[in-house]
């Protein structure tokens, strides 16, 4: 179940795949001190969780939109790949963290990869069509 503690929260979504958990939280935010907040409130909201992978785009200090990614020492590039999409669509104050409970089962690289970059890319979708 998605949690209602995180503050803020634009959009969420749940996905189970071999009892491993995944948890997305979609967060609108104008800089680098909220994104480091929206992560310690996922850390703190999931103590457990294995992988905290986030990405996003925001504004630097000269004004220009910069993209930027974490995957957490997973053997993926979906969050490289959501970036260069989000740079793509020119998105703005956009945040995704997509939190990861390992359910004992390795799910491979590529099946892993598929999983991070279909719901990254979801909430891609959801704040393309709802942000304005």
């Amino acid at each position: 179940m998605i949690s209602q503690n995180i503050k803020d929260c634009f959009y969420t979504k749940y996905y189970e795949e071999k009892r491993s958990k995944f948890y997305a939280y979609l967060f609108k935010v104008k800089d680098e001190e909220e994104v480091k907040k929206k992560l310690l409130e996922c850390q703190s909201e999931h103590p457990k969780a294995r992988h905290f992978l986030k990405v996003g785009r925001i504004k630097n200090n000269y004004g220009i939109y910069n993209s930027f990614f974490s995957e957490d020492r997973e053997p993926i590039s979906s969050m490289k790949k959501t970036a260069f999409n989000m740079d793509k669509d020119k998105l703005e104050d956009i945040l995704i963290i997509i939190v990861r409970y390992y359910g004992g089962t390795n799910l491979g690289a590529s099946n892993l990869d598929r999983v991070y970059f279909t719901l990254a890319m979801n909430l891609v979708s959801y704040f393309k069509a709802n942000s304005h």
